[in-house]
C-alpha cells in the first residue's frame, strides 16, 4: 500500500504543474511566468514530497542507507516541473494560433 501511495503521489507530481498552468492561463488573470512559476513551484513541492517519503520507507532498508534523494530533489527537483510547463505552454500556444 505505501508504494501504490508513493507512485501516486509521483504521477501528481508530473501532472500537477501542467494542469495547473493550464487553468491558471485560462481562468485567471495571471501572465504567462506567474502562472507558470506557481506552476513549477507547486511541482516542486510534490517532488520534494515524493523524495521525502521515499526516503521514510527507504530507512529501513540498509541497501539504502547512502541515498539522499532529498537533497537530490531540492536541489533539481524543478527541472521536470519546468520542462512540462514549458511543453504545455507550446501545445497551448500551438492550439490557440491555429484556432484563430
Amino acid at each position: 500500500m505505501e508504494k501504490f501511495a508513493i507512485t501516486a503521489l509521483l504521477l501528481t507530481a508530473l501532472a500537477l504543474p501542467v494542469v495547473l498552468f493550464w487553468l491558471l492561463r485560462s481562468r485567471s488573470r495571471l501572465n504567462g511566468l506567474q502562472a507558470a512559476g506557481l506552476a513549477v513551484a507547486a511541482g516542486w513541492a510534490l517532488n520534494l514530497a515524493w523524495a521525502f517519503a521515499v526516503q521514510q520507507t527507504a530507512a529501513n532498508d540498509p541497501s539504502h542507507a547512502k541515498d539522499d534523494t532529498l537533497a537530490i530533489a531540492a536541489a533539481l527537483g524543478w527541472i521536470c516541473p519546468s520542462v512540462l510547463v514549458l511543453l504545455t505552454w507550446l501545445v497551448r500556444r500551438l492550439v490557440t494560433h491555429r484556432a484563430a
